[in-house]
């Protein structure tokens, strides 16, 4: 389902998956690296443009509002179907795939038999988790925003370099240019050690982002 929608986002070239990026040989240090292997044209470039569109549509208005994320444009696909015969149990899914204008990231989730307070259909419980994944992981690749206003230009700040410094100096030196600093896994502030040392942050110094966005630090 995956190698799907990144066939779409590709234009509609199929692309063979893959595991493994590169490979390293831990006593020479030499970098063998794996080519992504390109194959044939699936569908026109012209079926797949409209296809996203309508998938940014289930996002944007539809099933799968749920997997909205601030600043990016995001498509997708909701699912919800019965594990079975008469079983009552349910499979829910989200595929999505972001940012529609030059697609970067294609995420699915598959949830087998939730049972929580969301229900068993897929924009109910799968499409909030593609957005917790999504709104972590597009500042880490250092996907910029695509649905920046020109109004929104004039508020964009370089995210300075604050690893190695303590919290405390690190919070002052993005508070100070409208950014907010976060700790990763949302550890409570107030248990944060004296001495405790920024030892990395997404996204990296000299990555643009909106006055006002997040640092998440380590």
């Amino acid at each position: 389902m995956a190698t799907a929608v990144s066939t779409i986002a590709n234009g509609g070239t199929y692309i063979k998956p893959r595991i493994v990026k590169k490979v390293i040989d831990s006593q020479t240090g030499e970098i063998k690296e794996i080519e992504p292997e390109k194959r044939e044209q699936i569908i026109s470039k012209e079926t797949s443009q409209k296809v996203l569109s309508m998938m940014e549509s289930v996002v944007s208005e539809g099933t799968g509002k749920n997997a909205q994320v601030k600043g990016y444009s995001i498509g997708g696909k909701t699912g919800t179907s019965e594990d079975g015969v008469n079983t009552n149990k349910y499979v829910a899914s989200f595929v999505g795939v972001t940012p529609i204008s030059n697609p970067q990231l294609v995420v699915l989730v598959v949830l087998y038999n939730p049972t929580g307070e969301g229900g068993h259909g897929g924009g109910g419980v799968a499409a909030p988790v593609a957005s917790k994944v999504l709104a972590e992981a597009l500042p880490y690749l250092e996907v910029l925003q695509d649905n920046v206003t020109q109004d929104d230009v004039k508020m964009m700040v370089e995210v300075p370099n604050v690893v190695g410094m303590n919290y405390k100096e690190a919070k002052k030196v993005l508070q100070d240019i409208g950014l907010e600093i976060v700790l990763r896994n949302e550890i409570d502030e107030k248990s944060v050690p004296e001495d405790f040392t920024v030892s990395s942050q997404v996204p990296s110094c000299g990555v643009q982002v909106l006055e006002g966005g997040k640092i998440i630090v380590e």
